[in-house]
């Protein structure tokens, strides 16, 4: 190979190596909000079936009390045992759980997430409201009580 074709081969490398690069740091990027999401509206809809339970389904069969049904706090530990390692605490926000404990017929689980994206250029263009190439992922989850 003569010295002109290894000097082309080395351009086009210097070329090409940092767009390679950033695409796979973008389908890495992409994989862990897929993540995000999906455990996220796992958790959700597993909180939100843990509060909807009966605690005795034979008795006050048509009844909605605080007593018939799981504790906020029993609700909170089931929304949390199914966090993935991938997600810190300290990035949720917005956690709420409407009609957990009181005589709503239903239960709502609603959650968000601050996902900071690894990817510079990705992150400048999306930018989201975070700023600073953070996306906030949400998700929710609405069931009767049985």
């Amino acid at each position: 190979m003569s010295r002109k074709k290894r000097g082309q081969a080395v351009v086009e490398m210097a070329l090409v190596l940092p767009i390679f690069i950033f695409v796979i740091i973008g389908i890495f990027d992409f994989g862990r909000a897929l993540h995000i999401w999906s455990n996220l509206n796992y958790q959700c809809m597993q909180a939100a079936r843990a509060a909807t339970k009966r605690i005795n389904p034979l008795i006050a069969r048509n009844l909605f009390t605080p007593s018939t049904h799981p504790t906020l706090e029993e609700v909170q530990a089931a929304f949390w045992k199914f966090r993935s390692p991938l997600m810190p605490e300290d990035q949720y926000s917005n956690v709420t759980f409407t009609g957990v404990g009181t005589s709503d017929t239903q239960v709502e689980v609603k959650a968000s997430f601050n996902l900071t994206l690894y990817t510079p250029l990705v992150g400048a263009l999306v930018d989201g409201e975070n700023g600073g190439g953070a996306l906030t992922v949400t998700a929710s989850a609405r069931e009767n009580k049985e």
